[in-house]
């Protein structure tokens, strides 16, 4: 049996030189593999149930929420006549 033919490919055009590619420098690498790292402890934190932060949440009297201009309050979000159509 004969071997098979694997295909050649053809030299590029005489006005299309090959452009050289930089390397990536050591910098790149370095980030890259930081970058990597902090996913790869955020998704096992996550995986595992890791609570990365020890801080208690606070309540807030509703007294404080219900008041105007108080903490989060509709006044808050809305301050009146913002225009439109």
């Amino acid at each position: 049996m004969s071997e098979p033919v694997t295909p050649v490919e053809p030299p590029p055009a005489p006005d299309r030189p090959p452009v050289p590619r930089m390397k990536m420098s050591w910098l790149v690498k370095l980030y890259a593999g930081l970058a990597g790292a902090a996913l790869a402890v955020y998704l096992a934190a996550g995986l595992f149930g890791w609570d990365l932060k020890s801080s208690t949440r606070d309540k807030v009297p509703g007294s404080v929420r219900s008041s105007p201009g108080g903490y989060r309050s509709y006044h808050f979000w809305y301050g009146g006549y913002h225009g439109g159509k």
